[in-house]
């Protein structure tokens, strides 16, 4: 159940080019509510301005430490605001929201595909699978080495491949080729990152596996009352912030 919270900021680093790694902790945290692909909606600043909240997804829980962290890209004002905020700090949060990621009780060995901020919401997911003793593998995309984060964290997962389109790391590309050229088993896929990605992972996996793709859009409100984040799907239009983030493979299209 989603709930107003404060929690206390215990630490804020860059760990990549533009991108922060926030440790927050609170005893009003309820664990069993922030599955895998779930997010916050983050207030920043005291006044109105800025006004509406951003939505990060969850990066890691830890239940005996009472903490949750995210990661985020500095990509406008809000961001830029909250990498300012230090050690000690109140964060005014809502959450947890959206539709997380299904564990499949059925799957052996699963493919996680990140790219860019899209990576963060995968670890949380890959570690429980790995607590039900589910087989691993990562693909991350990123834009050049720099940009790189959490390899070393998805490592203790299994093994884990890069792409970077400028080829300075790992595969020269995006991600879709570094599958192509390590060319993982598994049986069902989760995915987190830019729409044309996901598109290009539905395209190709939709009629032969099982598969889940969590979306990034712009969210006014993060609850599914103003209806700014809409998708088409096979059902009809549906709200990613309260529907989603997470589709099934093979429900949303891309027209």
């Amino acid at each position: 159940m989603s709930k107003m919270m404060k929690l206390k900021i215990l630490e804020n680093e860059e760990i990549a080019k533009e991108v922060y790694k926030m440790l927050l902790y609170s005893k009003e945290l309820d664990f069993k509510d922030f599955l895998p692909g779930t997010f916050i909606n983050i207030k920043v600043g005291s006044g109105a301005d800025p006004l509406l909240r951003r939505p990060i997804s969850i990066f890691e829980t830890d239940e005996g430490e009472g903490t949750i962290s995210i990661i985020y890209k500095v990509m406008g004002r809000g961001t830029k605001i909250m990498s300012l905020m230090k050690e000690g700090e109140l964060l005014d949060v809502l959450g947890p929201l959206g539709t997380g990621f299904p564990i499949q009780d059925e799957s052996r060995k699963v493919l996680l595909v990140g790219g860019g901020v899209g990576v963060p919401p995968l670890y949380e997911l890959g570690k429980r699978l790995r607590e039900n003793g589910v087989e691993v593998v990562t693909v991350l995309g990123f834009r050049d080495s720099d940009s790189i984060f959490c390899e070393k964290d998805f490592q203790k997962l299994g093994p884990v491949h890069i792409a970077t389109e400028d080829g300075s790391y790992g595969t020269c590309g995006y991600v879709t080729d570094a599958i192509r050229e390590k060319n993982p088993e598994f049986d069902t896929i989760y995915a987190c990152g830019p729409k044309l990605m996901l598109k290009a992972l539905d395209e190709t996996y939709r009629e032969t596996k099982k598969g889940f793709l969590s979306f990034e859009e712009r969210m006014a409100c993060g609850i599914g009352a103003c209806y700014g984040c809409m998708v088409d799907t096979k059902d009809g239009l549906k709200r990613v912030c309260k529907d989603g983030p997470v589709f099934r493979l093979g429900e949303v299209t891309y027209e």
